[in-house]
């Protein structure tokens, strides 16, 4: 029990003073520099502008986390899916793995205004551009999870006649559960900044529609509120990630989860 005390303090006290530290650092900065709002505004200045704006905010924040979710959705659903299709076949994987690792190399930034020219501003190229981000975490995760499955264990369902879609069914694809999950949890992590880049080049709503108007205004401290959003939301999607893998994977340890 004392552990886990201590644990806790170190996870989340311990991090809490280092920011409350550094807020009050730069708070003193700003003040004693004199510098203008338009370069660095003080801390204190941020929170006024975001409790301001909240009113303004708040339907932002619901269009970009809707996007995120329903793209890290798709994203995580195809990522399965191709990591199925390439287990399956030996050929098929060493023909396209090579390929899908090679489109990572392109920046989304490149990929968004192609997207809008083909789906519009609406929210379907922001979904797809979410999606595109986070399948091949998943992917990359699901592949080297089954790769990875004892081979015993599918050796016994082959000696029971077992055909090569029912030891996938039985025993790699239960076996790269926490694999897959993992991928997840590191998709989580981009969702929300590929939502925010989509909304920042092309959009009507989101909060990279709002950077992008406080950008044109000169509005330092509107941007600063919207990053906080951004790393909010995106600490809130990965934990809500992780209680899920959690709650699917109740036979792993608690450390290996």
């Amino acid at each position: 029990m004392r552990s886990r005390g201590r644990l806790t303090a170190r996870r989340v006290v311990a991090p809490a003073l280092v920011v409350l530290v550094l807020l009050a650092v730069w708070e003193v900065g700003v003040r004693a520099a004199g510098l203008p709002p338009f370069v660095l505004p003080a801390p204190s200045q941020v929170l006024a502008t975001g409790v301001a704006d909240a009113p303004l905010l708040g339907p932002h924040v619901a269009t970009t986390l809707l996007e995120a979710v329903l793209g890290l959705t798709l994203g995580a659903v195809v990522g399965v899916a191709l990591a199925v299709v390439l287990s399956l076949s030996g050929t098929v994987r060493d023909t396209v793995y090579p390929l899908l690792t090679l489109t990572q190399t392109i920046p989304t930034v490149v990929l968004a205004p192609l997207l809008v020219l083909w789906a519009g501003f609406g929210l379907t190229p922001k979904v797809v551009l979410v999606a595109l981000t986070a399948f091949f975490p998943v992917l990359v995760a699901t592949v080297t999870a089954m790769a990875d499955v004892d081979d015993e264990h599918v050796d016994v369902v082959a000696g029971l006649g077992g055909t090569r879609s029912q030891q996938l069914r039985w025993v790699r694809l239960p076996a790269a559960v926490p694999g897959a999950l993992g991928g997840l949890r590191v998709a989580a992590t981009y969702a929300i900044g590929a939502a925010v880049v989509a909304e920042y080049l092309a959009g009507y709503s989101g909060l990279g529609v709002f950077i992008q108007r406080a950008r044109k205004g000169y509005q330092v401290d509107a941007i600063l509120v919207a990053v906080v959003l951004v790393a909010l939301l995106t600490g809130l999607l990965f934990l809500a990630v992780d209680a899920l893998a959690r709650a699917a994977t109740p036979w792993q340890p608690r450390r290996a989860r």
